[in-house]
């Protein structure tokens, strides 16, 4: 019975412990219109919409091509700081890579890698230090530079997915 209880208890946690240390952040920029289309599926019917005017930062989920699927929750930065709830999707809420953005925190020197490790050769960044996300892989995300020059892995503790700073 113990050993049972023990099995629940690890299959309950677990993927809650790997969700807790993998998760990045981006925030949005959208300059396209009044709102930022938030759709059921890559390519898939708008289900939300956020107003462009304001902050936001939404919870990386996984990337299916250049669309990733992000949380229900969704954080607006401001003097008016607050969380939206998405609703209406039955599977999932996604967004165009193009629309995510995030910029390094701190000293960008050596924060962009060749591979997904401190260990990798690192990218020399020029240009726009903004990137778009591309993949996850454990606590790395890779991402371009909004300006398409350089592309390499950051580690998440080093992504600055907050709109209003630069963040330390």
């Amino acid at each position: 019975m113990r050993k049972h209880i023990l099995f629940l208890l690890a299959a309950v946690l677990l993927p809650l412990a790997i969700n807790a240390q993998d998760v990045f952040m981006a925030y949005i920029v959208d300059n396209d219109g009044p709102v930022t289309n938030i759709r059921n599926a890559p390519r898939g019917k708008v289900v939300a919409t956020l107003p462009t005017d304001k902050a936001f930062a939404v919870t990386l989920l996984s990337a299916k091509g250049e669309w990733w699927k992000i949380d229900d929750v969704v954080d607006q930065y401001g003097d008016d700081e607050m969380e939206y709830v998405l609703r209406d999707s039955k599977t999932g809420y996604w967004i165009h890579r193009s629309l995510l953005q995030f910029s390094i925190a701190g000293d960008p020197k050596g924060a962009l890698r060749a591979t997904p490790s401190a260990k990798g050769k690192a990218v020399k960044i020029t240009g726009e230090p903004y990137f778009h996300p591309i993949a996850i892989k454990g606590k790395w995300l890779k991402a371009v530079s909004t300006d398409g020059k350089c592309t390499g892995w950051i580690h998440r503790d080093r992504i600055c997915s907050n709109p209003l700073t630069t963040c330390p």
